[in-house]
């Protein structure tokens, strides 16, 4: 009778698995979060934890918060704020232009704009009494929210497909928060955002960090 080795299939087997944690925790590092904060961070206000980032992300809405005096609504307790990047908030400054395709066109300097605007597109970021985890949204799955302008918002917890090698597992993947701001009278449409980045925690709430091409101005029509 032939013997079967079944040292190697367990081993490969074995093998498989641990490359689909790894893969996964890498998939969870890259995003953030948790994994990458310190303690320090987590005791910071949300104005000083944007700060603190040397890289210079959040330059764009620091200036933002200074020029509207809103330092003090990010650092109210209790909230969960999307916050943008410096290129979600360039995203608005390129809308100005004739052509907001052409990158040869200038910017418009956020010192230019009107400062009511810019407070009313930071407060829809911003959802007051509440902080929204990743893990919260994927068990509520949609919810509706106010934003502090009291517009409507609708968070969405959902997994993402996996994929493999080519090998695609259904709904496997991570898990991410969908924004959606609901048309207003304002707005040509409703706004839809990612992110990049999750869960981060500041002394007095939470923030999810948009990714680049979500743009600051979310469904808002621009006059020009």
């Amino acid at each position: 009778m032939k013997k079967i080795n079944i040292i190697k299939p367990a081993f490969y087997i074995c093998i498989c698995i641990a490359a689909f944690v790894a893969c996964k925790k890498h998939d969870y590092y890259n995003d953030g979060g948790l994994a990458r904060q310190s303690e320090l961070e987590k005791s910071m206000t949300m104005y000083d934890f944007l700060t603190s980032k040397k890289q210079g992300n959040f330059d764009s809405l620091l200036k933002i918060i200074d020029l509207t005096g809103t330092k003090s609504v990010v650092n109210q307790n209790n909230i969960t704020f999307f916050a943008p990047c410096n290129e979600s908030v360039m995203g608005l400054q390129n809308q100005y232009r004739a052509n907001p395709d052409d990158a040869k066109q200038l910017r418009r300097p956020l010192n230019k704009m009107n400062v009511d605007t810019l407070k009313m597109l930071l407060n829809r970021l911003i959802v007051p009494n509440s902080r929204i985890t990743i893990d919260q949204a994927y068990i509520d799955g949609v919810k509706y929210y106010k934003d502090s302008n009291g517009d409507s918002l609708l968070i969405k917890g959902v997994r993402d497909d996996y994929n493999n090698g080519g090998v695609t597992a259904i709904g496997q993947g991570r898990i991410k928060i969908v924004y959606e701001h609901r048309r207003t009278l304002k707005d040509k449409e409703n706004s839809i955002l990612q992110m990049k980045t999750h869960d981060l925690i500041t002394a007095n709430g939470m923030i999810h960090v948009l990714q680049g091409g979500s743009s600051f101005h979310t469904g808002l029509i621009i006059k020009k």
